[in-house]
């Protein structure tokens, strides 16, 4: 890998930014969810059903947006993985 690949882009380093990225955004959910169910201890001191349901709703939530998170970022990938192969198929090109 050259460096002038990288100012044509000609390569591309998404795929290693999306795979950090990825990470990162699965620590982030996580932390909202720990927040999630420790608000919801703190409600059920007063409100036990309402502090049950928003339990559930953060432990669905978090497991929903892990999810979501990773098909947003294979999407990505798909992308990129394209435009790699996309690039491999016009330099067997005759011509090219």
């Amino acid at each position: 890998m050259r460096f002038q690949d990288f100012l044509t882009f000609d390569k591309l380093i998404a795929g290693s930014i999306v795979k950090f990225l990825y990470w990162l955004g699965v620590v982030i959910i996580l932390l909202f969810g720990f927040g999630t169910i420790a608000g919801s201890i703190n409600t059920m001191g007063y409100n036990a059903g309402l502090g049950l349901l928003q339990l559930v709703v953060g432990l669905v939530g978090v497991a929903f947006g892990i999810l979501l998170w990773r098909v947003v970022c294979e999407i990505y990938l798909i992308f990129v993985a394209m435009n790699d192969k996309l690039g491999q198929i016009r330099d067997k090109l005759p011509g090219a």
